[in-house]
């Protein structure tokens, strides 16, 4: 293969530093009573476990109301602190982890042929289930409709504007006349002291029910051409746009494997430095990922532990949500294990099961990029997945596959239809399985880009301007649905990965074709002994 080491005693170092990680956990286990060798032996049930506990005290924070609230907050600050570095220590990482790896999988592609068929492949299989995402979205739309209610909304008042003197206790006020006058025999209660104000550039607005409204041809524009094609490299690996840095990898990786075949077998500098960095990038990955149970515990306590008030928040839009976790089931029960079974004839329960800490860490951390390592990990520790389909398929999935986002762009846009009153046909139904395949994948670069686009579908949809009425009951429990969407999102891009590997395979010498090449995969593989499943 074309990422072999030059330097085969590095590699042993390497290998050797992996197998005393998987052997010793942490290397501080000589004082935790034994959880460390017990978490390296059952990931799955350590994570699970956390998540239970990190479930349990966010309920309970939930429920906590100190007499002063700042309590409430400080203790919730420090409880999520451990999950908030984890999230920094991997956004820290994973990017340029991932820039190395695509640079690495196009060249193994490109070395041995595969390139454009696992490209197409790729491409073909995640707009298929992006579409079948939207269409199960109108499907579970349709089981709840008529429970949905339509709600009266008072209208907003215009903004008032008291405006003081220089004398104090004095206010400008409106007499009957028609003048205006500084007057102290008027109070502040006084109607003649109210001026409307209209705040045509929005300078003095300090709240809002929901983010700024993007126009549907400025998300295709800037969320998917603007985003892909970077004009400063360096900007996009500091804005973290991964996108633009993998689009510039592939074409980074098409290149070099141009320059490597016509060296005529010398050998390749750049390419020892980038498969170094790869080894150097996975160990220290491994180092962060072996806190993923206290990073999750702490994530899910400290999520769930700001919402004030659970019952009633779900009370309000529970039709909404079940909805939403029913396109879901049908998403990750029809589209992904019957993919997954027509196309490969293999068990994908089986499957499914060996990539939980995936799933896992994607409701903790609500963020596909985050999840990146524990994906190719997880995929990889089934052993029918090869390194090099993992790491090009499981980083471009989780920029351009957003299945979950298409399942909840369709539930919300139709409920928020009934609940303002707006007529709900089939042409509406069309034409948000038009605009959650195509938005989902190139959602706007901006604050909350999953709901401007809820909004943006919103207004296009049924030609309606501004923030719709009841957006406030979506904006408070994004912070769960949000998780949701990354889980069908991850577990997407987990399925595809095990169908490409399997679709268009690519030899590896014999001596690695039974394990795993990469540590981070035996760490995250739960036991997992590395070798294929029979079909």
């Amino acid at each position: 293969m074309a990422h072999k080491y030059d330097d085969e005693e590095l590699k042993h170092e390497v290998e050797e530093v992996g197998d005393e990680m998987a052997e010793k956990g942490c290397g501080a286990c000589n004082g935790c009573f034994g959880f460390c060798g017990f978490a390296d032996r059952n990931r799955v049930i350590t994570i699970l476990g956390f998540a239970a506990i990190g479930l349990g005290v966010g309920i309970g924070l939930s429920f906590w109301e100190p007499e002063d609230p700042d309590d409430k907050r400080v203790a919730i600050q420090w409880i999520g602190l451990i999950g908030d570095l984890f999230l920094r220590a991997l956004r820290c990482f994973v990017l340029p982890l991932v820039f190395v790896n695509v640079i690495i999988s196009v060249v193994d592609m490109m070395s041995v042929g595969k390139a454009s068929s696992i490209g197409w492949t790729v491409i073909g299989l995640y707009l298929s289930t992006t579409i079948m995402a939207a269409f199960f979205g109108c499907m579970s739309t349709l089981a709840f409709m008529n429970l949905y209610q339509t709600e009266t909304f008072e209208e907003s008042s215009p903004p008032y504007v008291l405006l003081q003197c220089s004398s104090e206790g004095a206010y400008l006020a409106e007499m009957d006349d028609g003048n205006v006058v500084c007057s102290a025999n008027v109070t502040a209660e006084d109607p003649n002291v109210n001026f409307i104000i209209d705040d045509i550039s929005r300078t003095f607005v300090t709240s809002s029910s929901g983010p700024v409204q993007v126009s549907l041809s400025d998300t295709i524009y800037q969320g998917i051409f603007q985003k892909i094609v970077p004009d400063n490299i360096i900007g996009a690996f500091d804005q973290s746009n991964f996108a633009a840095v993998i689009f510039f990898a592939i074409l980074f990786g098409v290149a070099l494997s141009r320059v490597v075949l016509h060296a005529k077998g010398k050998q390749s500098y750049l390419m020892g430095i980038l498969n170094e960095s790869d080894s150097v990038f996975q160990l220290i990955t491994l180092w962060i990922i072996f806190l993923t149970p206290f990073a999750v515990c702490s994530l899910i306590a400290a999520a769930i532990g700001r919402q004030s008030d659970l019952g009633n928040m779900f009370k309000n839009i529970g039709f909404l949500v079940g909805a939403s976790l029913l396109g879901w089931g049908f998403q990750v029960v029809f589209v992904y294990n019957g993919f997954y079974y027509l196309m490969t004839r293999r068990n994908p329960l089986s499957y499914l099961a060996k990539i939980v800490p995936a799933v896992t860490m994607a409701f903790a951390s609500a963020s596909s990029a985050a999840t990146i390592p524990t994906s190719i990990a997880s995929v990889m520790s089934t052993g029918l997945v090869n390194e090099t389909v993992a790491r090009f398929v499981i980083p471009f999935g989780a920029t351009v596959n957003m299945d979950g986002g298409a399942v909840y762009f369709v539930c919300a846009c139709i409920w928020l239809a009934v609940l303002n009153g707006e007529e709900v046909t089939a042409a509406s139904f069309v034409m948000l399985v038009i605009i959650a395949t195509v938005g989902s994948i190139g959602t706007a670069p901006v604050p909350s880009a999953s709901l401007v686009l809820i909004i943006t579908a919103y207004n296009t949809v049924f030609n309606t301007t501004g923030t719709p009425d009841g957006f406030g009951y979506i904006f408070a429990i994004d912070w769960f649905m949000d998780r949701c969407r990354t889980v069908t999102n991850v577990t997407g891009d987990c399925v595809v990965a095990g169908i490409v590997a399997y679709r268009c395979p690519i030899d590896e010498p014999a001596e690695e074709s039974t394990e795993p090449k990469s540590k981070v995969a035996d760490e995250i593989g739960s036991g997992s002994s590395g070798t294929e499943e029979k079909d």
